[in-house]
Order: structure tokens, then C-alpha cells, then sequence
């Protein structure tokens, strides 16, 4: 019996033996396999530089339809920059390659929206451009004439079944005291119109000028005294739309969406100077209000809703004054049409505007840019 045990000992270290050898072996084999390497396919990778290369090539920048907007091609460059790394990269990996693919994608994409597209005639639905006068360029036909500032007045006015004694003592101005022609925002004479008191232009009603889903309004505007509500273009003020400069001198949007449901924002930041020229705009749009300040969004409020409400009187509109200076002669607080007149409510703008644009669509960021671009000093 114990020489049997030791025999099976031994036979257990024999085997024990024979599979640690044959482990060396198979690992020892493996090592000396070659490795296999999938090389990387940077085909679509080069097929997306060699596109957006060509693109970058032909690109113009500057403000006329079809160009680019000034500054955009160095950011593109920077895509197609970054793409040729690791095109260029023996190291880099698939996923590389396929993240560059995916990154200069954004980037021409990012570059298609600079361009400048055309704005259609039929959207630009009022133009003053204050050469001299208060013509409209737009082609539409709607002039504006111009206008004192309210008036002090002292009558009897009936609203529905009350008759009572009204009196007013107006802005301080006088009958002739109407927007007189100044220098623009290039130092040229009579180029622009300054406003002071109430004295505005007034436009005749049309519901062009009253747009059923969005709208732009774009100007060149100099105030030179802040006042609480500094009215720049008016459609019945709060019951209709106002764009104007409030007591902290920015740039402030009221639209009536709904009987009883008025948006009221301001670009937040930044204040404007007194005694400097600036190009203002504003958007609207049921989900969206921008406001843009020398070409470049500052504010976009999403928090928004509703249409352009359809203003009910024929009320005109007025720059550089919340509303026609004969309506203060009226004393009706919420009448039939929703008007609510009801003496000096509002306010008036004292400073110098030009190039009074309304749009009856939203521009697009790179349409404002151009438009600044194309006007700046």
C-alpha cells in the first residue's frame, strides 16, 4: 500500500508538471501571434473637409444678399482646422475621426446660417428713411405727416351716457412745434428728424401695419434725456404694440396678445447712453421676443405667447409719441374697442431717430447684423 501511494504522488506531480508547461507554452505562443489592427476610415472625414474647403473658398463676407456675415469665415476656419488635425493624426482612433466628422458638420452648419439672405419686399411693410421727410420707401404708400405735440386743452367731452368737463395741459410744447430736420448719425444735415415734447409723425392706420403673427421693428434712435415712457413707434399704444425707451433708458416692447393680456419686456442689459446714436430692433413672435442692440441679440425672452393682437380702431400710428395728439381730447376708459384713453397715459420720445424699418415677419440674426453692418457710422 505505501509504495502504491507514492506512485500516485508522483503521478500527480508529473500531470501537475505537464499542464504548468503547457501553459507557458500557449502563452508564450500568444505572444509571438501578430496583432491585428482595423485601420482607421477617414474617408467621409476627408470628403467633409475637402466640401467645406471649397465653401470657405468661394465665401464673401460682407452685408449684401449672399454674403457672409463679416467675422464668420475665421470661425469656420477653426472647424476645418481642427478636422485636418486628426485627418492628418496616424494616431487617431475611428471614434476620433468620426467625432471630427460630426464637429465640422456643426461648423458648416453653424456657417450656412451667416449668410445674408434677402428679405422680401412684400415683408418690409413701412420704410422712413427721414431724408428730408417722412415719406415711406417701402413702396406701400404709407407717408406720415408731421405733428405737434399734444395740445392743452379745456372741453366737454361724453363718454356713453356721462358728459363731463375735460381739461389738459398737455406736453408744454406749441402748435409748431413739429419734428424738425437734423443731422444723422454720419453729421449729414437734414438726413434725420429730432423730437422733443410730443412732436411725432403720424402714419395713417392700415392692418398692414397691425401684423397678424410676428413682427420686427428696426430704427436708428439718439435720446437725449431719459423719460419715463419714451415712446419711439406706437400702434395704440398698450392696445396695440409700443416700442419704446423706458425710465432706465432701455429699450422696452409691449404687445396685446388677447383682450386683457398685454407682454411687457426690456432688453435687460445694457443701458443706453444719452447723446449717442444706436441701432435698435426687436422681435416678436408667439414663443419668442429678441431684442438687439447695435446688430447683436442681448435679450431673447421665451416665457412669451400669443399673437399680435388685431387693434380694433382705426387709430394711426405714431414715432415719437404713444398716441395721436388729438385722441387726448377724449376722456373714455375702456370703451367698446377696448381703448383706454383717458388723458397723458403715455409719453413721448426726445431725441433724434432715422431709418424706421417694420417688418411683418421675424429677421434672423444675421438679417439684423447685415442691416446694422450695412448703416453703422
Amino acid at each position: 500500500m505505501k509504495n502504491k501511494s507514492i506512485s500516485l504522488q508522483t503521478l500527480l506531480k508529473t500531470v501537475l508538471a505537464m499542464l504548468l508547461l503547457l501553459s507557458v507554452f500557449e502563452a508564450c505562443k500568444k505572444a509571438d501571434d501578430p496583432v491585428v489592427v482595423t485601420p482607421v476610415d477617414k474617408t467621409k472625414l476627408k470628403a467633409r473637409i475637402d466640401s467645406a474647403n471649397a465653401i470657405y473658398t468661394s465665401a464673401v463676407e460682407g452685408v449684401q444678399v449672399g454674403n457672409y456675415e463679416v467675422g464668420s469665415k475665421a470661425t469656420f476656419k477653426n472647424y476645418i482646422d481642427a478636422a485636418n488635425i486628426i485627418y492628418g493624426n496616424a494616431a487617431a482612433t475611428q471614434t476620433d475621426a468620426t467625432n471630427a466628422y460630426v464637429n465640422l458638420g456643426v461648423g458648416m452648419t453653424n456657417f450656412a446660417g451667416k449668410r445674408v439672405q434677402e428679405i422680401a419686399a412684400a415683408n418690409l411693410i413701412l420704410y422712413l428713411k427721414m431724408d428730408g421727410n417722412a415719406n415711406d420707401a417701402s413702396g406701400k404708400g404709407f407717408n406720415g405727416a408731421l405733428k405737434a405735440g399734444a395740445q392743452p386743452i379745456s372741453a366737454t367731452v361724453t363718454s356713453g351716457s356721462v358728459t363731463q368737463a375735460v381739461s389738459w395741459t398737455g406736453w408744454g410744447g406749441s402748435a409748431t412745434n413739429v419734428p424738425a430736420l437734423t443731422k444723422d448719425r454720419y453729421g449729414v444735415d437734414g438726413k434725420a428728424y429730432t423730437f422733443d415734447k410730443g412732436s411725432n409723425i403720424e402714419i395713417p392706420y392700415n392692418s398692414v401695419l397691425n401684423p397678424a403673427k410676428e413682427f420686427t421693428i428696426a430704427l436708428w434712435a439718439r435720446p437725449t434725456k431719459i423719460n419715463e415712457s419714451s415712446y419711439m413707434v406706437s400702434l395704440n399704444r398698450w392696445n396695440g404694440y409700443k416700442f419704446q425707451l423706458q425710465s432706465a433708458n432701455k429699450p422696452f416692447l409691449t404687445v396685446k396678445t388677447a383682450p386683457g393680456k398685454y407682454i411687457d419686456k426690456d432688453n435687460e442689459s445694457p443701458t443706453l447712453d444719452v447723446n449717442k446714436w444706436y441701432h435698435l430692433t426687436v422681435t416678436y413672435k408667439s414663443g419668442a421676443m429678441t431684442f438687439y442692440v447695435n446688430g447683436t441679440p442681448v435679450k431673447t425672452w421665451t416665457d412669451v405667447s400669443g399673437d399680435p393682437y388685431a387693434v380694433k380702431s382705426n387709430i394711426n400710428l405714431v414715432i415719437g409719441q404713444d398716441l395721436p395728439s388729438n385722441l387726448y381730447q377724449l376722456n373714455e376708459k375702456d370703451d367698446a374697442d377696448g381703448n383706454n384713453f383717458n388723458g397723458p397715459w403715455g409719453g413721448y420720445f426726445t431725441g433724434d431717430m432715422d431709418e424706421i424699418r417694420m417688418y411683418n415677419v421675424v429677421l434672423s440674426d444675421t438679417q439684423v447684423k447685415s442691416i446694422y453692418n450695412a448703416e453703422k457710422p
